[in-house]
């Protein structure tokens, strides 16, 4: 009878754990690939990580964004002056561990002719999670990126 007691507590004990473990995960990806802006990730965000962008007369910074609250990370790009005509400048975050990507395009558009800032999608980033951020700046018609740099991880 003790025997059955101690498996049957046992069991209840385990399926209680794996209860939580999944509420985790499940909050943990409830914000990937979604907007730090209209999930409002971004008014606990903060920056860990920059790198500076520089390529002929475009110049800006590449912040690899963070917020503690959301358990996110993201990629914003910030131009000095207005995109010239003829360039594209994209914003990407990628978390390490499964290079799950973030883009622009999913956040509010990469950054096109007169525009100065992007930010990308959102991942997952907690511990032991880490991610960095990386911007190309290219011609529309072109594939492969003219300039390329990123921010190191965080």
């Amino acid at each position: 009878m003790l025997r059955k007691l101690s498996a049957g507590l046992l069991v209840a004990v385990i399926g209680v754990f794996g209860l939580f473990v999944s509420f985790n995960q499940a909050e943990a990806s409830q914000y990937d690939g979604k907007s730090p802006v209209k999930t409002g990730c971004h008014k606990t965000g903060w920056a860990p990580k920059t790198k500076k962008i520089s390529y002929g007369n475009i110049t800006g910074t590449l912040y690899l964004m963070f917020s503690s609250k959301c358990k996110t990370a993201w990629a914003y790009v910030k131009l000095n002056k207005p995109l010239p005509k003829g360039y594209q400048v994209l914003g990407f975050v990628t978390r390490n561990k499964d290079k799950r990507i973030g883009t622009c395009r999913n956040g509010n558009g990469h950054i096109i002719h007169g525009q100065t800032s992007c930010y990308s999608a959102m991942v997952y980033d907690m511990s032991p999670n880490t991610s960095y951020a990386q911007v190309y700046i290219k011609k529309p018609d072109k594939p492969d990126p003219l300039y390329k740099t990123r921010t190191s991880s965080y």
